[in-house]
């Protein structure tokens, strides 16, 4: 799949869709999850709690964040949509494949790219097995290490909304998964993340 912007940023793969996203989409929610004003909002939750409260109160902060940022960017991906998308999804529910992780991929590249100084979403994986993506510039890492201080943010407690915000992604399109980190921005340089399906469980009688 490649996901392109207007200025003509692309990332190529295998897969030959191309979604174009909207401008106006963009600005929309760059606007509402702007990352200047979020770690501004968590350096005010870090002002005001207590250092052992901090480690739960900042990961509902995140979790809730990343979940209001995907549920928007499902919204809005869904009314600015764009024909390939429109194609994918049809052939989708015609043949019961190219679903997953494809369409979920859509909304995670939108929110993404609204909200960091990227051109695409650097893609590990693609296929039957899930997604795995990495991010190697975060303005909301950036943002935390300027107002809260390097301890405080190399917690990594704002994994807590990639995390949700996949796993809003994914289940928004009834997709069980589980999402986990295999990489960190403090010890690796970059975060990466995997969205595999949820392997149902035998039930022994």
């Amino acid at each position: 799949m490649t996901t392109q912007l207007s200025d003509g940023g692309a990332r190529p793969e295998a897969a030959s869709y191309s979604f174009d996203l909207a401008e106006e989409m963009i600005q929309t929610i760059h606007d509402e999850f702007d990352p200047e004003k979020v770690t501004d909002a968590f350096k005010e939750l870090v002002d005001r709690t207590s250092k052992d409260e901090l480690p739960a109160k900042a990961e509902e902060f995140w979790a809730d964040w990343g979940q209001r940022w995907m549920t928007r960017s499902l919204e809005l991906g869904e009314k600015y949509n764009d024909r390939t998308y429109v194609v994918l999804k049809a052939a989708a529910e015609k043949t019961g494949v190219l679903g997953f992780p494809l369409i979920p991929e859509r909304f995670v590249e939108i929110a993404y790219l609204s909200t960091q100084p990227i051109y695409t979403v650097p893609v590990v994986e693609n296929g039957a097995r899930g997604l795995t993506f990495k991010m190697a510039f975060c303005d909301y890492y950036k943002g935390n290490r300027e107002k809260v201080g390097e301890e405080i943010t190399d917690e990594l407690h704002c994994k807590a909304m990639c995390l949700a915000a996949c796993q809003t992604a994914f289940e928004g399109f009834g997709f069980k998964v589980n999402v986990g980190m295999d990489y960190t921005m403090p010890e690796d340089g970059f975060c990466q993340f995997s969205i595999r399906k949820k392997i149902p469980t035998l039930q022994h009688t």
